[in-house]
């Protein structure tokens, strides 16, 4: 019997309910496997030894995060980053646009919606100055992003792993599962995902909307795309973003406007907005992605 592990850390706890997910396929899952620790699903509060397969979902956010995080690797075989925060930092990332000392008054002294309150000084784990995904900290043996990952996706590369077989996963990007219809068009204005009324079947970049699924990993259908929603890169950067030093989400993202509109990128890029939430909300946390010679990510993160 295969013994599973869950960890969360800074998370929504999104990731775990996406495994139950599975539905009947859970079962199947579960005949060969033991759940043995998930604390958003189960009163376990102390970490077993010997963990086959260990899943660890949500970016380390705290000192306690980073200490449950090398617990979980020095007593599971594999281990799993599980969802875009585990790996990339997720949108949790976003908090690096601010200080640690802007994050806190915001919160707890300088808060509209609250009454002042000091900062607590016990039990609350003290918060590292960035938000980091796993790997900043420790190996980890496998990669499955999403917000959440989707239970089709899971199920592919769980039951395989339990029965000790390589999976096979999608390495393509959301445009590729997207139906819309790509063409040429001249425009001159980028338009905010809450202006007007996206043409339905049309491709969103041929009318000006910021789409990141040329960007993204596609491991999710399309489902945005398909219901009338730009992409918003919650799956993580394509395969050829990653790969490639010289390609980054920004500067993807750019190159296609230019081209399906013939705006110079460099008008394109003074129509750019707000690239810490629109275009990096949910790497911005992510060494990886900041390290590129191109990033953008340097000028805005606050450390």
């Amino acid at each position: 019997m295969v013994t599973i592990a869950l960890e969360t850390l800074a998370s929504c706890s999104g990731c775990e309910i996406s495994i139950l997910d599975l539905h009947e396929d859970l079962p199947k899952l579960l005949e060969k496997a033991e759940l043995v620790y998930a604390p958003v699903l189960m009163d376990a509060k102390e970490l077993p030894d010997n963990i086959d397969i260990a899943i660890v979902s949500g970016s380390v956010r705290n000192e306690e995060n980073r200490e449950r995080l090398e617990e979980l690797r020095a007593k599971s075989d594999i281990l799993i980053a599980y969802g875009t925060c585990a790996c990339y930092g997720g949108i949790t990332g976003m908090a690096d646009l601010y200080t640690r000392d802007e994050v806190t008054s915001r919160t707890y002294s300088d808060n509209p919606s609250t009454e002042s309150a000091p900062l607590p000084n016990e039990v609350v784990p003290e918060l590292l100055s960035i938000v980091h995904p796993a790997a900043d900290f420790t190996q980890i043996d496998g990669f499955i992003p999403g917000c959440p990952p989707k239970e089709q996706l899971t199920g592919d590369i769980l039951i395989p792993l339990i029965n000790n077989e390589a999976p096979d996963v999608p390495k393509k990007s959301v445009c590729a599962d997207c139906q819309r219809e790509m063409e040429h068009v001249e425009y001159d204005k980028i338009h905010r995902r809450v202006e007007g009324t996206p043409v339905e079947g049309k491709c969103f970049l041929s009318q000006g909307y910021v789409c990141l699924g040329s960007v993204t990993l596609g491991r999710c259908g399309g489902l945005c795309t398909d219901a009338g929603v730009p992409c918003h890169g919650c799956g993580g950067p394509s395969l050829d973003v990653l790969r490639e030093p010289s390609h980054d989400i920004y500067n993807g993202v750019i190159k296609r406007i230019a081209h399906l509109s013939k705006m110079p990128e460099k008008d394109v890029e003074k129509q750019m907005y707000d690239l810490g939430h629109v275009v990096y909300g949910f790497v911005i946390g992510s060494t990886i992605m900041e390290d590129k010679l191109v990033s953008k990510i340097p000028q805005l993160v606050k450390k």
